[in-house]
């Protein structure tokens, strides 16, 4: 048996295992390791924070310097580590992401010759004021991404530890997995800094591997950071920028000002600006930006000289004074970015008042023009779209990550349907509003139905770790963001929005797991929702609706539809005659909460039908062959 075959043949058998012993109890399985976070309080069956909840976080202090021409950075940090654990820690685990870029590493993907590097060269690390030597692997143990860092004195509960470590690496010179070069001079720096890891009440420290597709799981934490480049250049970042007025020029530093207030898109850096060359005070040597961040999961930032930039701000709490900054820096060959400032002020907007419906927590948020899509705190890395549809979801989507993972500190790593699934679904109105003709629903459901129902499609509480790439895919953005429409269909929008906020409310700045969320929607709804939870995120199923009678009932029909695939799904209903659609019903997939696979279905005022269609293009559906019945 080969090496491949026999480990498909291990994650099926984990997932059956997992899946039929998932409901041999009445209440729906939780696992021994989240079972005793309940029991030791740090989770409540009501969904909230238990009494004994907490959790970790860390303050950086950075300073780095980028040479562009090198494409070197070099690093150093000072680190005030917070143990708010009731544990004693006799290591600290430091992420090491560079790592993924040597050439022996371990990926999940492809990597271009020239972005390959040797990683993240650790030149000096302290405890406590303490030098430790970083080749002592008595006390430095690497392995892949992650740095474990063995303590002398074991670290108490409630207590806090120092640490510095002084690093470089080269900045790959083409893009690569989230971050890279775009052109000789502009580069977008993600995973870049030692990174404390995530200690928390489920699995202790979270040692995996970062291997390209498993993403954010991070502690809150406090960043000041300097950030040294060459005189003309531009940084745009996590964080609110502390010193513009030691940076720009006086015209270019009221634009920036005038952008804080301004309901309307501000032109900071237009064409003849950069062709100028009189936007900075400084002409030769370098220039230090200095941006900090509080209670945020992670840094990144941008740079160029080269970028246009444009920026708005907007109130995320119509009865406030506090306003949010959207900013877009592009390169000019971007067209579509012209326009990208304005998206992002109309999609915070949204966020803010609609749904969620809860203001943004962030005081600025930045679309950086480089490749792909890719979400950091208050900024993102966006390539450019060919249409406006595709711009308008790009920059929806990314700008969503602000919720999920960032202000609700999910772990991505997990359950990445935690925040890639509402980072599809909640967008969707607006993304139908902003850009005309677009149906995302449709879409997604296309993209759902290509894959529901193949042998390696798991259910969505299988650990992502576990997964290949188009499982992945699939457990993370499409089958999710559909479970949470219908849900949102099936409750109504009151009920589902006062749900949401009540669950964001209560995990904001915390790391909830997917039973908090669960539990926090049957308290709120004071339902047990167990009917739609278990099929949609515990069990293998698929969607299949058909129809398998119809029956004339004096002037009604009555249409029994069967349930073949196991999800709760919508029914929507037409009834033809001569080809037009005389009788139209939909029920929300609550019509299967009672747990049965066929009901009966009345529709009164019919006389005369030749025909009666089950479905439609927002249900996903794998066979519709058994969705039409002519009489």
């Amino acid at each position: 048996m080969k090496g491949k075959t026999v480990k498909e043949f291990f994650i099926f058998l984990f997932a059956f295992l997992f899946i039929t012993n998932s409901f041999a109890q009445k209440d729906f399985y939780i696992p021994f390791n989240i079972k005793q976070a309940y029991e030791k309080g740090t989770r409540a069956y009501d969904g909230k924070p238990g009494p004994n909840y907490w959790q970790n976080h860390s303050q950086y202090n950075i300073n780095v310097n980028i040479n562009p021409a090198t494409k070197l950075l070099q690093g150093s940090e000072d680190i005030v580590y917070y143990n708010n654990s009731p544990d004693s820690l006799s290591q600290i685990v430091v992420r090491l992401y560079q790592n993924i870029s040597k050439p022996n590493a371990r990926r999940d993907f492809y990597l271009n010759d020239e972005a390959m590097t040797n990683g993240m060269e650790i030149r000096k690390i302290s405890v406590e004021n303490i030098n430790v030597d970083p080749n002592d692997k008595s006390k430095v143990k690497i392995s892949g991404t992650n740095l474990f860092l063995i303590l002398d004195k074991k670290l108490p509960p409630k207590s806090t530890i120092n640490l510095s470590f002084n690093w470089d690496f080269k900045i790959p010179a083409v893009q690569t997995i989230r971050f890279g070069s775009y052109d000789s001079t502009s580069m977008f720096i993600a995973y870049w800094y030692p990174q404390i890891s995530v200690y928390d009440d489920i699995d202790g420290w979270d040692i995996m591997d970062y291997t390209g597709t498993l993403e954010m799981y991070n502690d809150f934490s406090d960043f000041n950071v300097k950030i040294n480049v060459p005189a003309g250049f531009h940084v745009w970042s996590t964080g609110v920028w502390q010193n513009p007025d030691e940076i720009l020029n006086t015209k270019y530093l009221d634009r920036y000002k005038l952008a804080w207030q301004s309901d309307d898109v501000i032109r900071i850096f237009e064409e003849e600006d950069l062709i100028s060359n009189n936007i900075y005070k400084i002409k030769n040597g370098t220039q230090t930006f200095n941006y900090a961040a509080s209670n945020t999961p992670d840094f990144a930032f941008g740079i160029s000289d080269h970028y246009l930039w444009d920026a708005v701000s907007f109130k995320p709490e119509k009865n406030s004074d506090r306003r949010v900054y959207c900013t877009a820096a592009y390169k000019e060959s971007s067209k579509d970015f012209v326009n990208v400032a304005h998206y992002a002020e109309e999609s915070l907007k949204y966020f803010s008042y609609e749904i969620p419906g809860v203001p943004f927590p962030y005081p600025s948020a930045t679309v950086f023009n480089g490749a792909g899509g890719m979400e950091f705190p208050m900024i993102v890395n966006n390539g450019s779209a060919s249409s406006k549809a595709g711009t308008v979801h790009l920059t929806s989507h990314e700008l969503l990550h602000s919720y999920f993972p960032f202000y609700m500190g999910t772990n991505e790593r997990k359950y990445p349907f935690m925040d890639e699934g509402w980072a599809v679904m909640l967008p969707f109105d607006l993304q139908e509003r902003l850009a005309e003709g677009y149906k995302p629903r449709v879409n997604t459901t296309k993209l759902f139905e290509s894959f529901a129902g193949n042998e390696y499609e798991l259910p969505l509480m299988i650990p992502s770790p576990t997964l290949n790439w188009q499982s992945y895919r699939n457990s993370a953005y499409n089958k999710p963001a559909l479970a949470y429409d219908f849900l949102r269909q099936t409750l109504g929008d009151s009920l589902f929005l006062k749900a949401m906020k009540t669950y964001m409310g209560r995990w904001n700045g915390k790391h909830p797991i997917p039973t908090d969320f669960f539990f926090t929607f049957n308290n709120v709804v004071g339902k047990d929702l167990g009917w739609y939870w278990k099929p949609w995120f515990y069990d293998f199923g698929f969607p299949d609706l058909a129809i398998s009678n119809v029956k004339q009932k004096k002037n009604s029909i009555v249409i029994t539809v069967i349930n073949k695939g196991n999800l709760p799904l919508p029914v929507k209903l037409q009834v033809m005659f001569n080809d037009i659609v005389v009788k139209e019903i939909y029920k929300t997939p609550e019509i299967w909460s009672t747990g049965k696979n066929k009901v009966a279905v009345k529709i009164d005022g019919v006389k005369n039908y030749d025909a009666v269609i089950l479905g439609s293009e927002t249900i996903p559906d794998v066979n519709k062959v058994n969705n039409v019945y002519i009489k």
